[in-house]
């Protein structure tokens, strides 16, 4: 298996060398190339980020034209465990929070919360659980998650994303157990294995995720090629991710996630991209994540370097926020990270037992329903299968 890497030195001199082209004055020159259609490299487009000259505005004009009012698809998460090994120092549901109210769904439960996103019109689910070090929990844990699978395969839903860590191939195998395959040995139905890298810069990934080799994130080159062994186990849909805010400078992770995409999508494999803001979570400190017009700025020019991959917000970011955006992205994902959260036409939202804060606790029907009245089709719901 040829894994993905990056050097970490290229990048930092390529976004050097963007920073340079920004304060030059290149940036009009940039955007004019992209408003005519040309495709631009990867540094150019990183300095198209930073040139201060060059307006948010203009660039998500740009992003809703080239992408023409297309529809957006749906999913939303279930958490079936706030249980984790690791020490992620911005992660409510780290190992060292004793503040967080510790839950773990049974099986009855995330089959009763599948069955209610299910009639609430939902066709795609994220099924999320914590990380594990090797031992009984790691192997139960990833049980637990595979019946899951299962189960949301069986009730209909059309896609299923995976996010529980970094997985070996052996579990690669265990969590796949029963999933039909084609005769080449490709899983058929959508099941998308999530994991966010968060940073593609080793050492602020080794300040935040830590480097105790008995924390399962601390591995950096494991987590980064694991889409690769999803691949190899027989998967076709991947999601990387940036949490934005944790490295200081997003230009390099914009550079990494872009070479990560193309990597990917040279594999064969059809790419979600996820750029959530750092949130507050419970007994974390807080930074400050990118601002609205970084965030923007982000979204357009990841969907003009990769305009093959699908952009993913969710409401962990405000309304007006996912309206000024919606345009260029591709997902939106509604939905509580609270273990299990779901009632019939609700959900909790307590960051006493969440991972972080969601900013938007509107309804799914009433989040989705905004943009299915202004003529938007939405993939993976539908609404009126509630009863």
């Amino acid at each position: 298996m040829v894994g993905f890497r990056i050097d970490p030195s290229a990048l930092s001199a390529a976004r050097e060398r963007a920073a340079q082209r920004a304060a030059a004055g290149e940036g009009r020159e940039l955007f004019a190339r992209l408003t005519r259609g040309e495709a631009l490299d990867d540094e150019s487009l990183a300095a198209l980020f930073l040139a201060a000259e060059v307006d948010t505005e203009g660039l998500l004009r740009l992003a809703r034209n080239q992408r023409g009012g297309a529809g957006i698809e749906t999913f939303s998460p279930l958490y079936i465990s706030n249980e984790c090994d690791a020490e992620c120092a911005m992660c409510g549901m780290r190992r060292t929070n004793n503040e967080l109210r510790r839950e773990t769904a049974d099986a009855d439960t995330v089959e009763r919360q599948l069955e209610l996103l299910y009639a609430r019109g939902l066709r795609g689910v994220a099924i999320l659980s914590g990380e594990y070090r090797p031992g009984p929990l790691r192997r139960s844990m990833l049980e637990r998650t595979g019946a899951a699978l299962r189960a949301a395969l069986e009730r209909g839903f059309v896609h299923v994303l995976i996010n529980v860590g970094s997985l070996d191939a052996e579990e690669y195998r265990s969590l796949l157990t029963d999933v039909p395959r084609s005769d080449d040995g490709r899983v058929v139905p959508q099941v998308t294995m999530c994991t966010f890298q968060e940073t593609y810069h080793p050492r602020t990934y080794s300040r935040f995720m830590g480097a105790n080799p008995d924390n399962p994130r601390s591995n950096f080159e494991h987590r980064l090629d694991n889409f690769d062994r999803a691949a190899e186990a027989g998967m076709w849909a991947v999601n990387p991710g940036v949490l934005l805010g944790l490295h200081k400078e997003p230009a390099y992770e914009l550079l990494a996630l872009l070479a990560h995409v193309r990597h990917l999508r040279a594999r064969g494999m059809r790419v979600y991209v996820s750029l959530p803001r750092l949130r507050k979570a419970s007994g974390a400190a807080h930074q400050a994540g990118v601002s609205d017009d970084e965030l923007a700025r982000l979204v357009c020019l990841v969907s003009a370097g990769a305009p093959e991959a699908k952009l993913v917000i969710s409401t962990r970011e405000r309304p007006e926020i996912q309206r000024r955006l919606l345009p260029v992205i591709s997902v939106l994902t509604p939905g509580s990270p609270g273990v299990a959260p779901y009632t019939e036409d609700g959900a909790r939202f307590d960051i006493e037992a969440s991972q972080f804060e969601v900013l938007d606790h509107r309804p799914i029907e009433v989040i989705l329903g905004e943009y299915l009245a202004a003529g938007t089709p939405i993939d993976c719901y539908e609404p009126a299968a509630r009863g």
